[in-house]
């Protein structure tokens, strides 16, 4: 796993993003936070694109070796959240909290449902200024949402 997680981090890393934590198999990214940037939306397809072509290379000396490969699934939603320092007095952690940060977990689950890697929230896609190259999938309907969610997939 940590040979996989330096090359994901190294993805978001150069695409302006920053790693939050390490959860299981989950990596919890952000971009445009603590720093404004316009251009987050973007930042974050890039990087999930950068993530896609390591995961390629990753697996394919995974196979050189026998070993199998790996899949994975990224969802991206932007939208407000809370960040900040958490936790208690002798440990804290940067965080993110709110809404934003729940539906970019349910986006992610959705990958499995599409059969695909990587899903963006409508919010994104509305931010983003050059990614054209993307499908709009059937909306859903997500726990803990009153309406259906619509989601997009992102094809190169």
């Amino acid at each position: 796993m940590r040979s996989y997680f330096t090359a994901m981090q190294g993805a978001i890393r150069m695409h302006g993003g920053i790693v939050l934590q390490f959860v299981g198999d989950e990596i919890e990214a952000v971009f445009g936070i603590p720093q404004t940037e316009k251009s987050h939306a973007d930042q974050a397809l890039s990087a999930a694109l950068e993530m896609r072509k390591n995961l390629d290379r990753f697996n394919f000396q995974r196979v050189q070796e026998g070993k199998p490969p790996f899949r994975h699934g990224i969802g991206i939603c932007t939208g407000t959240v809370l960040a900040g320092n958490t936790g208690s007095d002798d440990r804290l952690s940067y965080a993110l909290m709110g809404n934003t940060v729940n539906l970019a977990s349910r986006i992610q689950n959705l990958t499995k449902t599409f059969k695909c890697d990587i899903l963006a929230s409508e919010e994104t896609v509305k931010e983003t200024n050059d990614f054209s190259n993307i499908k709009k999938m059937l909306p859903q309907n997500i726990k803990g949402y009153s309406r259906p969610v619509i989601v997009y997939q992102l094809l190169a």
